[in-house]
């Protein structure tokens, strides 16, 4: 990574702030932000070494990319490669596969309210080990199912660059039914190619480096790309709240919803599914928050006193003087 690549960090940061605070700044409006502080009490962070993973996962295998491999092969593999995309670790059942590692994090506070939850084991899949040497990484995607997602830096550093719903990133080209996504053959190629471009734009990309302790909150929607700048390990997890659960159901409710649906083997039925399990378990929460937008969405059209003046020109009354 080129150092002009490094130096614009323009998300904000927010520090042991409140949950009602997070909802009003950065969930309900749909912005992103990095959070600092809120990952004091897991024992990952002091624990969550190469020789402490190894030992804890023992003949475990874990998905890399196209391959299952050992953690130890894995991080024999990381201190070799010379790839410009090198594999990356990326395990959605870690949990379940070493029961040992799920106890050592907790989900931060801001992102407890799960609804997805209400599914119990047909849930899609929702969070992921992520481990990686330098220069692995995601290229530009949008998360899943229309999910917002939280992404915990627990060894090394990431460089996020995120777009907002409406801005299709530079060399980034969605199919009309967004089924499929062409982008540049590597991370680094985007920033040789494209990044330059974005210092130009009225509305330029949010950027930051997160390190270790520290979380970035990607709203649903927002286009993200993530490149390791070292030898990093992470947790992420995406999830439903109430502030986007109508965006999932539309989502998962679209006639391409079997093309767009991913982390689980009904995707044709997972709307009917999450719908009956979210009315059984919060009667009338669905219908509410339809009210609630149509409400702000009317209110947002409705003109100022002003405007209402302005338009009415009742009696075409003027002023003589």
């Amino acid at each position: 990574m080129k150092p002009e690549w490094l130096e614009r960090d323009n998300i904000q940061r927010r520090s042991r702030i409140s949950v009602e605070e997070f909802i009003a700044e950065f969930e309900e409006p749909n912005k992103p932000v990095l959070l600092e502080g809120c990952l004091e009490n897991w024992a990952a962070l002091e624990k969550w070494d190469r020789d402490y993973l190894i030992q804890v996962c023992g003949e475990t295998a874990f998905s890399a990319g196209p391959v299952e491999m050992k953690l130890r092969d894995y991080f024999h593999y990381a201190d070799l490669v010379r790839e410009e995309r090198p594999l990356y670790l990326f395990d959605p059942k870690f949990a379940d596969k070493t029961p040992e590692l799920g106890v050592d994090f907790e989900v931060p506070v801001y992102f407890r309210e799960d609804l997805f939850s209400v599914l119990g084991g047909e849930r899609p899949d929702y969070r992921w080990v992520i481990i990686g040497p330098a220069g692995s990484g995601s290229s530009f995607h949008v998360d899943p199912n229309s999910t917002s997602a939280w992404n915990a830096v627990i060894r090394g550093s990431k460089k996020w660059v995120m777009f907002p719903p409406e801005v299709v990133p530079p060399g980034v080209h969605p199919s009309p039914d967004g089924a499929e996504v062409a982008c540049p053959v590597s991370i680094i190629e985007w920033f040789m190619n494209f990044y330059g471009a974005t210092k130009k734009w009225k509305r330029r990309p949010v950027e930051c480096v997160c390190k270790a302790g520290e979380v970035v909150f990607v709203p649903n929607g927002w286009w993200h790309l993530v490149i390791n700048l070292e030898d990093s390990i992470a947790i992420t997890q995406n999830y439903v709240s109430r502030r986007n659960l109508l965006n999932v159901l539309d989502f998962l409710k679209r006639p391409n919803a079997s093309e767009l649906v991913s982390g689980t083997r009904d995707r044709v039925n997972l709307y009917d599914k999450f719908r009956t399990a979210i009315e059984a378990s919060f009667p009338g929460m669905t219908s509410d928050l339809m009210q609630k937008a149509e409400e702000k969405k009317a209110q947002q059209k409705k003109p100022t006193f002003w405007e209402s003046v302005t338009d009415a020109k009742v009696g075409g009354f003027k002023f003589s003087f």
